[in-house]
């Protein structure tokens, strides 16, 4: 299961189901399913898992940007492209000459041949609570509009997912499925999800009410 979740809320946009083996089943080609949920003006928050050149050339047609952590077989050099300043800099993505077995060759060839893109160094939470640094990518290039400091913040938000998915199995009870039928495990999931985005509506209006983000309200209190 990958699902598409509101940064501002919490709330679960979408989610897509697949078996738990075979071809196509994979985190990424559940995600393509919820790419037409994506819009001009959206920003996608992703782990380095969904960072690969055709995954974003597909979201970046939808008009959305990204912010996402550098996949760890990409290697940048922040001496070359252009530098916006320390850890930062605009650099040209060119598109694999592989077409991927998931792309007919159709979509491929409409892909674009390079894209420019902004890779950052920044600092995010670790072990024991040590910071560490990390690479990001985004289509978020313009340095005045969108500060380092802003993207660095932006992309430490991104632990939220983590957090909405453990309120989904350990507060829902939705860590062990009970159904033994494909079917209905479907509506078991469904079930949870409409539960939890009741919750989650919930708390946005009590968030509105007395002034407050929605995600500075307990979920676990709100339940």
């Amino acid at each position: 299961m990958v699902a598409l979740l509101s940064l501002a809320v919490g709330a679960v946009l979408d989610v897509a189901l697949g078996p738990h083996k075979g071809k196509h089943t994979g985190e990424t080609a559940l995600f393509r399913q919820l790419h037409h949920h994506l819009h001009d003006g959206d920003v996608l928050l992703a782990d380095r898992y969904f960072c690969g050149y055709f995954h974003l050339a597909l979201v970046r047609q939808r008009g959305a940007d990204m912010v996402m952590r550098l996949h760890h077989l990409r290697h940048t050099d922040f001496r070359r492209g252009r530098r916006l300043g320390r850890g930062d800099h605009v650099v040209t993505w060119h598109k694999p000459k592989q077409r991927p077995d998931w792309l007919d060759e159709d979509a491929f060839a409409q892909m674009p041949p390079t894209m420019t893109l902004r890779e950052l160094r920044i600092r995010a939470p670790g072990k024991n609570c040590r910071s560490r640094e990390i690479l990001v990518v985004t289509t978020l290039l313009d340095a005045r509009v969108y500060p380092k400091e802003d993207v660095a913040e932006l992309y430490r938000q991104r632990w939220h997912a983590e957090l909405d998915l453990r309120s989904l199995k350990t507060f829902m009870q939705l860590d062990v499925l009970r159904c033994q039928s494909p079917a209905m495990v479907r509506k078991e999931i469904w079930a949870h999800l409409l539960a939890y985005n009741l919750i989650r509506k919930v708390m946005a209006q009590a968030a509105q009410e007395h002034q407050v983000l929605p995600r500075q309200l307990s979920f676990k209190g709100a339940l």
